[in-house]
């Protein structure tokens, strides 16, 4: 059983609440973009973290395209991090066979890579109330709306939500289709309900307080092509 210690008082940052803002608005598929370390990871991980306290025996996943990523991303760094910044003192288990944390109240949170069909299928046998999708600029379409049909299960307490964080891909990926165009990725044609997919952009200079001294001024003096990117 993990307990993590109370770290420094959290402050989110402007561009947080105003990322909260988007999560509170009722949309079904929020998605939050931008560059390396902006933050967006953090915030995501702590909403399913919120919604699977909210909702006792109500279950979430984490979806990465390669489960390695996963692991060393989210699992072994963001994770611990967001429980001693945002909820210290909470105790919660992690199974490291199957990979999911169980938290008070019997809720659980999975971590899986869509490149492992073995473990897939197996993740995919079950319903969640939550999912979401980290680095979804490296998973394909097809996978995406494979994990979609597993947002199903019935909870009282929670609506069904997708969360989605990505760099910035071109205008063609279907992350910018689905959440800036808000059409449909393969046919091209707007949603019935444009109202239910939110998007809010944040860069890493909106998390100057979290980040390490010096890493913007690395991430300026970076050639042209990376630092747009």
């Amino acid at each position: 059983m993990t307990s993590e210690s109370k770290g420094p008082e959290f402050k989110p940052t402007p561009a947080q609440m105003k990322a909260q803002g988007v999560l509170a608005s009722g949309a079904e598929h929020i998605a939050l973009g931008g560059g390396s370390r902006s933050g967006k990871t953090f915030w995501l991980l702590r909403a399913v973290i919120v919604r699977a306290l909210k909702a006792p025996e109500s279950r979430h996943v984490v979806f990465r395209f390669r489960f390695n990523a996963v692991k060393a991303s989210v699992i072994l760094d963001t994770l611990p991090k967001v429980m001693k910044t945002c909820f210290p003192g909470i105790e919660y288990e992690m199974d490291k066979t199957d990979w999911y944390m169980t938290l008070p109240g019997g809720s659980q949170v999975w971590f899986a890579g869509l490149d492992d069909a073995d473990r897939v299928e197996k993740v995919l046998g079950m319903e969640f109330a939550t999912i979401y999708f980290n680095e979804a600029s490296q998973i394909p379409w097809h996978s995406i709306v494979m994990a979609l049909t597993r947002l199903a299960q019935k909870n009282e307490n929670l609506e069904l939500r997708t969360f989605t964080d990505f760099n910035p891909p071109h205008k063609k990926h279907w992350t910018f289709k689905r959440f800036v165009e808000k059409v449909d990725p393969e046919t091209n044609k707007p949603y019935d309900r444009p109202q239910d997919y939110a998007f809010f952009l944040m860069n890493p200079g909106d998390n100057t307080e979290n980040l390490a001294p010096g890493y913007l001024r690395m991430l300026e003096a970076l050639p042209e092509t990376a630092r747009n990117r």
